[in-house]
């Protein structure tokens, strides 16, 4: 379980980085999107190897995404956030 927690450890540092890159560059920078979509995809596969042995469940991911979404509604500006609660 210690090289699993690692490895989302750097995995999701490397999305921090991506991130800090779209800022910096541009969100519309092409090679920086593909960069971070890749490196989001390494955080969901080490998600789901944590959901594979039970350390986190669907019902709780769930749960904290619509907690989250709501929060996000009522402090931030991001404008899609009802969409994005109905397609869930």
């Amino acid at each position: 379980m210690k090289e699993i927690l690692t490895i989302l450890s750097e995995e999701c540092a490397e999305v921090i980085q991506c991130s800090a890159k779209l800022q910096r560059f541009g969100v519309n920078d092409e090679r920086n999107q593909k960069k971070l979509e890749s490196e989001v995809g390494d955080v969901m596969a080490m998600i789901l190897i944590l959901h594979y042995y039970g350390v986190v469940s669907d019902v709780g991911i769930k749960k904290q995404i619509k907690r989250k979404l709501r929060k996000l509604k009522r402090f931030s500006e991001i404008e899609c956030i009802d969409e994005v609660l109905k397609e869930l």
